[in-house]
C-alpha cells in the first residue's frame, strides 16, 4: 500500500490522521514540523504529503517548495485550520494550489473525503 507523510504541528492532527489512514491500510508516518518533515522525506520518499500551511520553522509552502526539486513529482495534500489576520482560506488554498497541492482541506474535514483524496492520489502514475 501507498506510503503517506504526515507534517502537522498539532500532535493530535497527526495522530488522528494517521490512525484514520492506517486503518485504510496506508504506511504513514508523520512530522510535528515543517523542518522535521522534509529530513523525513528525504530519508524515505512518501507517494502522499499531507501537510499543514501555517506551522513554526518551515510552513507548508516552504515544504512544497523545498521538494519539489525531487525526481518524482510530489502529490500533495494541504490542510489548514486558519490564517495569519488578514489572510482569507480561499486566498491560502488557492496559493498551495498553485505550488502544486492536489487537493486542500479545512480543518475540521471529513474523514472519508481525506482518505478517498489519498487513495486517489495513491492511485495515479508518477
Amino acid at each position: 500500500m501507498a506510503r503517506v507523510l504526515i507534517i502537522d504541528d498539532e500532535e493530535s492532527i497527526c495522530e488522528m490522521i494517521k490512525m484514520l489512514l492506517e486503518s485504510e491500510g496506508f504506511d504513514v508516518e508523520t512530522a510535528n514540523d515543517g523542518e522535521e518533515g522534509v529530513a523525513c522525506y528525504c530519508e524515505n520518499p512518501a507517494d502522499v504529503v499531507i501537510t499543514d500551511i501555517f506551522m513554526p520553522k518551515k510552513d507548508g509552502i516552504e515544504i512544497m517548495l523545498e521538494l519539489q526539486g525531487a525526481m518524482n513529482p510530489i502529490k500533495f495534500i494541504v490542510i489548514s485550520g486558519g490564517g495569519k489576520a488578514g489572510v482569507s482560506m480561499e486566498d491560502v488554498f488557492e496559493a498551495a494550489k498553485e505550488f502544486g497541492a492536489h487537493y486542500t482541506f479545512a480543518k475540521p474535514f471529513e474523514g472519508r473525503e481525506l482518505i478517498a483524496a489519498v487513495k486517489d492520489l495513491a492511485s495515479r502514475a508518477t
